[in-house]
């Protein structure tokens, strides 16, 4: 098997290929920066930036383009399986359809922040970073994003029909009260207010 013939294989067309996960039998990671470098020249693979490449499909239009949406979801969200972060601010809201507001940048809690607040750019995006006020984990995922949405909603955004979206995500999602009563000491007072004034805190399973 050729070093493209893995690439290929173990990552597929059109998806971002971290260097640093990259193992290829037992060559050194200059070698493999090597032939990356080779393969970036010969057109066979596309550098999307430092560290991370793909490679390109042809088009009728050029050679493709990736997504940056799937570099933001690998680099802050969701790391081989492992939860990283999750959505935050007015782009959880417009994900969970409680705001129809497309937001113009990106906004996301995630373990890989250790400042407070940035905003990066990822290919073309914006990406607002925020530290996770707790280390995110599979287990806490849930509920950390919920509390955290909770802590976001403004004062009277919650009519009839956003209670209703927020109860079945707390449904479906398994949030149970003692998870809630676990994490709520990191939040602020606003996210249980919200908890109550939502009728969320009805939908919670014991």
């Amino acid at each position: 098997m050729t070093f493209f013939e893995y690439l290929s294989d173990t990552f597929g067309v059109n998806e971002p290929i971290f260097s640093s996960d990259i193992k290829f039998e037992n060559y050194s990671k200059p070698w493999i920066a090597k032939q990356l470098a080779e393969l970036c020249d010969n057109g066979s693979l596309a550098r999307f930036e430092r560290g991370i490449y793909y490679i390109p499909v042809k088009t009728p239009f050029g050679s493709s383009v990736l997504n940056p949406n799937k570099v933001i979801e690998r680099k802050y969200i969701m790391d081989n399986g492992k939860a990283n972060g999750f959505y935050s601010g007015l782009t959880a809201l417009n994900r969970l359809g409680l705001s129809t507001q497309m937001p113009n940048t990106i906004e996301i809690c995630t373990n890989s922040e250790r400042t407070k607040l940035r905003t990066v750019k990822v290919g073309s995006r914006d990406v607002t970073l925020r530290r996770s006020r707790v280390k995110i984990t599979n287990e806490n995922l849930n509920v950390i994003s919920f509390l955290e949405l909770m802590n976001t909603i403004p004062t009277g955004f919650l009519d009839d029909e956003r209670k209703s979206i927020i109860g079945k995500w707390v449904r479906d999602n398994k949030i149970t009260k003692d998870l809630i009563l676990k994490y709520a000491p990191e939040f602020p007072d606003k996210a249980m207010r919200n908890l109550v004034e939502s009728e969320a805190v009805f939908y919670v399973a014991q």
